[in-house]
Formats: C-alpha cells, structure tokens, sequence
C-alpha cells in the first residue's frame, strides 16, 4: 500500500512539472507583440538648423553659440574669433559665419516612428547616452536634442570644478549658486546670482515629478533655501559641494539633502522647444 502512495506522489510531480515545461516553451515561441497603440506613437520631429547660401547662420529662437558650436562641429572660441564677438548673446534674425571647413549635412534617414524621450542614466553616463555626431561637420536630427539636456551635459563636463565660497569663475573656483547661474548663462538665460533669488524664478515643481534640469534647493534651516543643485535624472543632481569642495553629482535620496530638501523650480525657457511633461489623465 506505502509503495502505490509513493508511486502515485511521484507521478504527480512529473506530470507537474512536465505541464510547466510546456506552457514556458511556448511563451518562448510565442513572444508577445508590441501593442499597435505603440506602433502608432508619433514623434514630434524639430526642424534641423541649415546653413544658408551664403554659408552664413541665421539665429533663431533658442539658439546659444554652445548650440551652434555643437551642430556644426566647431567651439565656442572660433564662433566668437570668426565673427568678432566680445560676448555670448545672441539676438534673433542675426547672420553668424561659421569657421573654414564646416558645414552642416542633414542626414535623409526617416526617423523611427516610435522613439523615447532622451533619458539620463545613473551615475556620469549622460554624456554617453545623449547623441553624438557622426563625424566633424555631419549632424542628424538626433544631434537636435532638448535644450536641457544640453544644460546637463554642460554640466557634467564641468565636474572636478574647485569650490569656493562666493565663487563665479570656472578657472578660480564656484559656490553653488555660482555654478547654476555659469551653467544658464551658457545657454543664453539670465538668473539671480543667490540661491534664495532662484528659488523665486520659474515654476514649483513637486519632488515626483523632477525633470533634467530643474533646480532643486535645500535649507539647513527654515524656509529660506542655502544650497541649490541641478536634477540630472535617477535621484541625482549636479552641485558644487562646499564638503567634497568642488563641482560633484550626488544623490537625493541620501539622508542628508531628504532632511533638508526645500523644493524645487522648473525654468521655463529650457522647455520652449518641447512640451512640458503632464500628470497622466490631463
């Protein structure tokens, strides 16, 4: 009798798991399929900057010389020299020369119809993530990435930066405040040079629903902020730390800045060129 139980046992248990092999392989052979609602997503394609027929520039709203310099394989430096500029504003309408030897050829590919938005990896990976040009002089569409991340690659490009108190130069060092204020200004958008006159600009964005480039502010007391940084995507943002003493990425999420976390702002004239992000439902 003790023998037919154990019989029985086991053949229950094989037929188990024989059944479950089954169903497994044809989830493998069957993968399921993107839904036609994806297929059809629409991208929102932005015009590419062309040189005219003179190999001439035209500025056009939301251009900085960091953009211009990025789109046609040339720096910020030889943009100025070409075109005798004493400073970086730009205005709307006027014509730039761009150095000997550059040009811009927009690649004829179509676009997938499905893309996401660029996102920021963890850690120092950003500059990797955002698209690079294929050659010196080449761009595709791709290259036209958002205003922001631009900010934020800027941004990681100046990490290492020496810290000091009051600070407004990239060569003798920069406070926190200093840093936000150098980065904006690269792309052409005047900001307070306190943090407590920057927690007043742009727009109250709660902690959920951070994007690159919004400023987030933190107070040792009260509600009057003392530290500014910029959100670089994942719980990270780009400070320059008075304790590390120079230009760091650091986590939001760590007890220190959570128990002194104030707000944040969102400046509007990063997100001329994109829609601003909405609560799902609106």
């Amino acid at each position: 009798m003790k023998g037919r139980y154990c019989a029985a046992f086991f053949f229950t248990v094989f037929a188990l798991l024989f059944i479950s092999a089954l169903s497994y392989s044809k989830n493998i052979s069957n993968p399921a399929k993107p839904s036609s609602q994806n297929k059809n997503t629409l991208q929102i394609s932005r015009k590419t900057p062309q040189l005219n027929a003179d190999g001439t520039y035209e500025v056009r709203q939301g251009d900085s010389l960091y953009r211009i310099a990025r789109v046609f394989g040339t720096s910020v430096d030889e943009l100025m020299a070409e075109n005798d500029l004493r400073s970086n504003k730009l205005k709307i309408g006027q014509e730039l020369r761009i150095p000997t030897g550059q040009s811009l050829v927009v690649s004829t590919q179509e676009a997938p119809k499905s893309k996401a938005p660029p996102a920021v990896p963890s850690n120092l990976s950003i500059l990797a993530s955002l698209p690079k040009q294929e050659s010196q002089g080449q761009v595709t569409e791709e290259a036209d990435v958002p205003l922001r991340m631009l900010l934020a690659e800027a941004g990681f490009k100046m990490l290492g930066v020496r810290y000091r108190f009051s600070g407004t130069s990239e060569k003798t060092g920069l406070d926190c405040s200093g840093l936000v204020k150098t980065l904006f200004s690269k792309f052409d958008i005047d900001l307070p040079r306190s943090s407590r006159e920057q927690y007043k600009q742009g727009k109250k964005v709660d902690r959920n629903e951070l994007e690159v480039g919004d400023l987030v502010f933190f107070s040792s007391g009260g509600k009057t902020p003392t530290h500014v940084g910029i959100y670089v995507g994942n719980d990270k943002f780009l400070h320059a730390a008075r304790k590390a003493r120079r230009v760091v990425v650091s986590d939001l999420n760590k007890i220190w800045y959570t128990m002194r976390y104030l707000g944040a702002r969102r400046i509007m004239d990063l997100w001329w060129e994109e829609p601003e992000p909405t609560e799902e439902g609106d």
